[in-house]
């Protein structure tokens, strides 16, 4: 009589092939077996093996190998899991400290309009004999408002919106871009233009698992936007 053969054993015991086969197939499963239901399995088999042809030694230590390997995995998982939650409250404190602080933006693009004055600084990296103020709507390109200026000179310079266009109109609630130009000896040049926004929410991405930040002019940034930040 061979031991291999399944017709002389109950159908709730498992040879070691077909162990083996369940494991390979078990393993092969969109859902990997958890470290209960592999601890189940293998205590099954142990109950359960044939007598006559028990598990050898080499399988026995490979499955508690599996089985050892399982268990450290699950607490590496648990042990990142620990990790990322104490990394988020360690972020959400940081940017709690943050709320009300002034970030120094790129000042090309500016959500303003609805009555609500823009303040940029022009970075002048010379004397200019004149310049040129503009403010646009984004979207459409349209010229809302320009200003001159005369002998400026280098250094930090202010430049003030106060949301209307060239009649006086109060703009709506929308993206405008800032370009300011200078010219000197007849050369003309492109003047770096910085905006003060103060930081209003700040906020966490499950996705990216960073930082948001929520400033005045209601954009939401990430850190990597930021360059400045000051009191």
């Amino acid at each position: 009589m061979s031991v291999q053969n399944t017709a002389m054993l109950p159908a709730n015991i498992l040879t070691s092939n077909q162990y083996e086969e369940r494991q390979i197939k078990a393993n092969t499963e969109e859902d990997a077996l958890g470290r209960d239901a592999f601890l189940q399995l293998f205590t099954t088999q142990l109950k359960n093996q044939n007598p006559l042809s028990p598990m050898d030694n080499e399988a026995f230590v490979a499955q508690l190998a599996q089985f050892s390997s399982l268990e450290a995995m699950k607490g590496v998982q648990g042990s990142m899991e620990e990790m990322a939650a104490e990394s988020k409250t360690e972020k959400f404190l940081l940017g709690s400290t943050l709320l009300g602080k002034t970030l120094n933006l790129d000042g090309s693009s500016i959500r303003g309009g609805a009555g609500r004055a823009i303040t940029a600084q022009a970075l002048m990296p010379s004397r200019a004999e004149t310049a040129v103020f503009s403010v646009y709507e984004a979207s459409s390109g349209q010229l809302i408002h320009r200003e001159e200026f005369e002998n400026l000179q280098p250094g930090s310079f202010e430049l003030n919106w106060d949301g209307t266009n060239a009649q006086g109109d109060e703009m709506p609630d929308g993206t405008y871009n800032f370009a300011m130009t200078g010219e000197k000896g007849g050369e003309r040049f492109m003047v770096p233009l910085v905006a003060e926004q103060k930081i209003t929410a700040v906020s966490w991405n499950t996705e990216s698992q960073t930082m948001k930040f929520e400033i005045e002019d209601g954009r939401i940034l990430d850190m990597a936007e930021i360059d400045r930040i000051q009191i």
